[in-house]
């Protein structure tokens, strides 16, 4: 099947957002723009720390919330593999624009910081480029969890990746390639993500997300894809993806010296939840993937037992 279109129906039938995808994708995005402009206005003249405090709070859910939408809407797209692939080319185009310390990252890697600097500075012009590169991004990523997600051809089978995918996310968080970049050259992560475009004033807590990576919105459209086009619950899938991702920000409370916060466990339990009913393995199935999860478990603990010599 080359389109992507969401069968389940209610009662009354699909809402606006699904009838619409385009018209969906647009206004979500053109709604994080303008939410997150006036937030950042709202937030900058509230005398009290505590009004502040919440107006971020409030601000950063609804910004939150429209960016999954977003998501969600572009997964809806009715699309040919070939257009999601010029999609992904057009978007990280248009990403490179808009975020062009991107220029710099890769003139460094490459011998030629000078030259990927000025062309970085040149690209500096861009207004708005923190709230621009943010929807880019998502959009990017989103793309590439469509094209990726045409590999898994049942719905049951996200149970897997989900698990593999959540436990690679750990691991790279805390000690494998994110955690040292993240050392290393902090800025490159924070360019390969959705800031907050909304932030706290000095001395105010607020329990959000400052940053979220390209890769959690690509796994979200890749689960996404798959419940839509397999019939399953793509919508509650999304609520439950919005309500942990509203929890997630307690991690770093509970654990405020963690260098960051893997975000595909708390994304793929959602998924999971959302979609339990759909997962049904026969006896040799479940055999299989008992065995392969004792070996990705084994795995693991190999990684672990090696970073944490």
């Amino acid at each position: 099947m080359s389109d992507f279109i969401e069968t389940t129906r209610s009662p009354r039938g699909p809402g606006w957002l699904a009838r619409y995808p385009k018209q969906a994708a647009a206004a979500c995005g053109l709604g994080y723009f303008l939410v997150a402009l006036s937030g950042g206005w709202l937030v900058s003249s509230l005398a009290t720390p505590t009004a502040a405090g919440v107006a971020v709070t409030v601000v950063a859910a609804m910004v939150l919330l429209l960016s999954l939408l977003l998501v969600l809407s572009l997964c809806r797209l009715r699309l040919k593999p070939s257009s999601e692939v010029a999609w992904v080319l057009a978007s990280m185009a248009v990403f490179c624009l808009v975020r062009p310390s991107v220029f710099a990252f890769v003139g460094r890697w490459l011998g030629y910081q000078d030259a990927g600097q000025r062309i970085a500075e040149g690209l500096g012009f861009v207004p708005q480029s923190l709230l621009l590169g943010n929807i880019v991004l998502i959009v990017w990523a989103s793309f590439l969890g469509r094209l990726v997600s045409r590999i898994i051809r049942e719905g049951k089978l996200i149970l897997p990746v989900a698990v593999v995918a959540s436990i690679a996310d750990v691991i790279t968080v805390f000690w494998g390639v994110v955690a040292r970049v993240s050392e290393a050259a902090p800025e490159v992560v924070e360019a390969f993500s959705a800031s907050a475009p909304v932030e706290a004033p000095v001395g105010v807590t607020a329990p959000i997300l400052a940053q979220v990576g390209i890769g959690d919105f690509l796994f979200l459209a890749l689960f996404l894809s798959v419940a839509i086009r397999c019939s399953m619950s793509a919508a509650k899938t999304l609520w439950g993806v919005f309500a942990v991702m509203l929890v997630a920000p307690l991690g770093f409370i509970l654990w405020p010296e963690a260098p960051g916060l893997p975000g595909l466990p708390f994304i793929s339990a959602a998924v999971l939840w959302a979609n339990w009913g759909y997962l049904e393995f026969t006896r040799e199935e479940k055999r299989a993937l008992a065995f392969a999860g004792a070996l990705v478990g084994a795995a693991a603990l190999g990684v672990w037992a090696v970073f944490h010599r």
